[in-house]
C-alpha cells in the first residue's frame, strides 16, 4: 500500500456526509458515502419470528379478549372449601356450605332468613393488583407444547405472555361455638402448608396463601337467642390472566385454538 503524502493531516476526520477527493503519489480517493442513507437494515429487516409475533399481536387486540379467569378463580376457591366438617356431639362428622358473598351480605341473609344453618363458610373477592416481581414483556412469545390426541402428536402453540396478578379474597367463618370454630379453623389452615393449589381450566400452577385473620367479634342475629360468632381470614391468590393461544398450520397459517389443562 503507498504511503500518503507527508503533508497529510491525518489528525483531521473526514465528513462522512460530504464527496471529498485526496490525491497523492498517483492515489485518488474519493468519499462520497452519505450516512443517512445507509442505516443497519435491523430495524426494518423482517424476520419470521417478528411477523408472527406482530400478527399474534394484532389477533389478540383485535378480538374481544375475555376468558372469565376471575369468575372461575373464585369457583375453584369456592370448591376448594366444600370438604370442611365438624364433629357435633353424637361425634358424628357433618359438612359445611361454603358460599359466595361478602360479610355484610352474609349477615343481611341471618337476619333475614331463618333456615340457614350454621356453622357456614362465605367468600368474596375484595382487590387485585399487578404483579410487578412475575411481569413479563407483552411483547414475549411464549412457546408451548401440547399433545394432541386427534392427530397422535405434539404440536407448538404460541401466545403473547400473560398478565401476572395478585387477587385478595376474603373468607369468613361463621359458628355459634367456640369449639366448632376451633375444628374448622384448624382444616382451613391445613390447606395452606403453606401454599395452596388452586387449579382452573387455564392453569394448574395457581398458589394461595394465607396472609392475615381477624377476629370480628360476635353479634346476635335477628329471631336468634345464641350469638353468632364471625372470623375472617384473608387470602392472596398469584395467578395469570392467560392471552389467547395460536397454532401454525403447516401452510403457515395462524389459528387460535382452545386449550383445556387437565
Amino acid at each position: 500500500m503507498a504511503d500518503l503524502p507527508e503533508d497529510f493531516d491525518q489528525g483531521v476526520p473526514i465528513n462522512p456526509n460530504t464527496s471529498t477527493t485526496i490525491e497523492g503519489d498517483g492515489i485518488t480517493l474519493s468519499t462520497s458515502w452519505e450516512a443517512s442513507a445507509n442505516l443497519s437494515r435491523g430495524d426494518s429487516y423482517l424476520t419470521r419470528e417478528t411477523d408472527v409475533r406482530k400478527r399474534i399481536f394484532e389477533m389478540t387486540q383485535a378480538k374481544h379478549n375475555i376468558s372469565f379467569m376471575y369468575k372461575e378463580c373464585l369457583r375453584s376457591l369456592i370448591a376448594s372449601f366444600n370438604d370442611i366438617g365438624y364433629f357435633d356431639g353424637d361425634g358424628k362428622f357433618v359438612n359445611i356450605k361454603c358460599i359466595h358473598g361478602n360479610p355484610e351480605r352474609t349477615i343481611a341473609k341471618l337476619n333475614q332468613e331463618d333456615n340457614i344453618i350454621l356453622p357456614i363458610l362465605s367468600i368474596a373477592q375484595t382487590t387485585s393488583d399487578n404483579d410487578k416481581d412475575r411481569q413479563k414483556y407483552e411483547s414475549l412469545l411464549v412457546h408451548e407444547k401440547y399433545w394432541d390426541a386427534n392427530k397422535n402428536r405434539a404440536i407448538r402453540i404460541l401466545s403473547l405472555s400473560p398478565r401476572a396478578v395478585n387477587i385478595k379474597y376474603q373468607l369468613s367463618i361463621w359458628c355459634k361455638y367456640l369449639a366448632d370454630m376451633d375444628q374448622i379453623l384448624e382444616q382451613v389452615r391445613l390447606k395452606f402448608n403453606p401454599e395452596m393449589n388452586v387449579p382452573t381450566s387455564f392453569s394448574t400452577l395457581a398458589k394461595a396463601m394465607l396472609e392475615t385473620e381477624e377476629s370480628t367479634g360476635s353479634y346476635t342475629a335477628k329471631d336468634k337467642d345464641d350469638r353468632v360468632i364471625q372470623k375472617t381470614l384473608n387470602i392472596l391468590l398469584r395467578t395469570y390472566i392467560p392471552s389467547p393461544k395460536f397454532l401454525i398450520t403447516s401452510t403457515g397459517q395462524i389459528e387460535e385454538i382452545k386449550i383445556e389443562v387437565k
